[in-house]
């Protein structure tokens, strides 16, 4: 939306927002409960945020993901507010109760209605009294049939103005916690109808054209904002400590950068260097060669010599993985070294018509699949990774691995962002070949031995009655070939949940098990697969 320039005040918003932008990113901020903003929001559905206005300057930078109209006051510090919010991303509507904010709250009404993007509201504004709620949240609510998330943010050390408001700036470097309210029901409906992530959010529940219950909303409301409670959190860390953290931030960022500099090297001279840090693996881990070694021989029942041979050409094809990650901002669907096995089955994967389980393995190049599922379409798309302990790796990592637009999840915290990704006929990729706990598994044949099987794609595939795709990508010679098999349709299955996670994890284990046959020198020998063993009763 246009700016102002009706004041001194709104031509000053650039550098208003530069250093807004600059001080909060020194701010450490935790969110406790946003998931009652976004169980409503992923569904399409508008929400109305509510707040103070004292704690208005932490919030704006914590909307990720959040698309946002604001109603800002038509006065002079208005037009600098909305100039700074209109940077930042937001939409705004003009008006305030002195004047046009009939107008606005029904123009914002109207795009929350159509877009389902999500209004804020500092109720007690724009100028008091001091926590006591107006009817704008209110009218906004019941306008846009939108339910109300009250929320707070708890300031540790701050600079208090002697403001009608009492406006608090929260000090360079100090702790910010935003805290939602609680999802609330809608009337009339009990917990068990509802799907535990379509939780609605407190809703206005009163004809907005009586002012009793419109003044009882509001104390209601006023109640809910008072009830939250700022958390108890940890002793703030030494300078010491910060100063760390600090460095350690700094280096991740420096790793990155020499990532994308080793990637200008291009893919023969990645290629080269792989071949003698392949060697040099083989040379400095005997256990792991000797792991390899014996795995090959008796899973593919080849002698002595052939199988140290695969296993001594796998340390190279891993080598190689491990590098071509800083290649992944370079190639994509378009590579020229990329071929496709079957055309109309990524033509159908892009189309995007149903949810979309991908299953891969430890096979080939299957860095550079983070690069492919970036390119495959706008949708949501995630890649369930396990994430690395050393900060400087998993960051360099995350960073290549997210390059093309796939966001890049851990995979303790996956189920319910996959969950929501799936939802909206996004893209979900697992590594679905590696060990795991009993707790967490399936144990079904692999390569001729039972192995503990990951059931959490397959249960999540189960749930959004997803589609699964088994995929690999594997090299010939110079070239990379995407391999596509046909898809499962999860929707199809019968049986119970479990049962038909079961056909779930049997189908990718088994497209696992016919891609590393494919090409057995390029899997990942190295790791024990069959490590987890099934308790087996007296």
């Amino acid at each position: 939306m246009p700016h102002s320039g009706k004041s001194l005040l709104g031509a000053l918003s650039a550098p208003v927002y530069w250093l807004y932008r600059l001080w909060c990113r020194s701010l450490r901020y935790t969110e406790i409960n946003r998931a009652a903003i976004e169980n409503t929001t992923d569904q399409g559905r508008p929400v109305v945020l509510s707040l103070w206005h004292d704690e208005l300057f932490p919030l704006i930078y914590l909307k990720r993901r959040l698309n946002i109209i604001a109603l800002v006051s038509q006065s002079d510090d208005g037009d600098l507010l909305a100039g700074v919010l209109e940077r930042m991303g937001l939409e705004t509507a003009r008006g305030s109760s002195s004047r046009g904010g009939v107008k606005a709250l029904l123009a914002a009404a109207r795009r929350m209605r159509e877009s389902g993007i999500c209004g804020c509201v500092t109720v007690d504004g724009p100028r008091g009294p001091r926590h006591e709620v107006k009817e704008g949240a209110i009218f906004l609510a019941a306008r846009a049939d939108a339910p109300i998330v009250p929320i707070r943010l708890f300031m540790e050390r701050r600079k208090v103005f002697k403001s009608w408001d009492r406006f608090q700036l929260p000090l360079p470097f100090s702790r910010v916690s935003m805290v939602c309210a609680d999802a609330y029901r809608r009337r009339g409906r009990t917990w068990e109808q509802l799907d535990e992530n379509a939780a609605d959010a407190y809703r206005v529940e009163c004809d907005i054209r009586d002012p009793e219950a419109v003044a009882r909303e509001c104390r209601r409301l006023e109640e809910k904002l008072e009830a939250l409670k700022a958390p108890e959190l940890p002793p703030s860390p030494s300078l010491l400590h910060q100063l760390s953290q600090a460095f350690s931030r700094a280096m991740c960022r420096v790793g990155y950068g020499f990532a994308l500099l080793l990637g200008k090297l291009g893919f023969s001279r990645i290629r080269s260097l792989a071949k003698g840090l392949g060697s040099l693996l083989w040379t400095c881990l005997p256990k792991r060669r000797r792991l390899a070694t014996e795995s090959i021989a008796r899973h593919l029942e080849l002698s002595q010599a052939t199988a140290e041979s695969l296993a001594r050409a796998s340390f190279t094809h891993n080598a190689r993985s491990f590098l071509e990650s800083v290649l992944v901002p370079e190639f994509g669907l378009s590579h020229p070294l990329l071929d496709v096995e079957r055309p109309d089955l990524l033509e159908r994967l892009k189309r995007g018509e149903r949810p979309s389980v991908i299953t891969t393995a430890h096979l080939g190049a299957w860095e550079l699949l983070a690069s492919l599922l970036g390119d495959v379409s706008d949708h949501p798309r995630l890649t369930v990774v396990r994430t690395y302990k050393n900060k400087l790796m998993d960051y360099v990592t995350t960073r290549l691995r997210s390059s093309h637009g796939a966001d890049v999840i851990g995979h303790r915290e996956a189920a319910f962002p996959v969950l929501r990704a799936l939802r909206k006929n996004g893209y979900a990729a697992f590594l679905a070949d590696h060990n795991t706990s009993r707790s967490e598994a399936f144990f079904l044949p692999f390569l001729g031995e039972e192995a503990a099987v990951n059931k959490g794609p397959a249960v999540l595939a189960v749930r959004a009655k997803a589609l699964v795709w088994p995929i690999a990508l594997i090299r010939d010679g110079d070239r990379y070939r995407i391999i596509i098999e046909e898809p499962l349709d999860t929707a199809l299955l019968e049986g119970d949940a479990e049962e038909k996670a079961l056909a779930v994890a049997a189908f990718y284990t088994e497209a696992n098990e016919r891609m590393v046959r494919r090409a057995p020198d390029q899997w990942f020998w190295m790791h024990n697969r069959w490590k987890t063993k099934r308790v087996m009763d007296d």
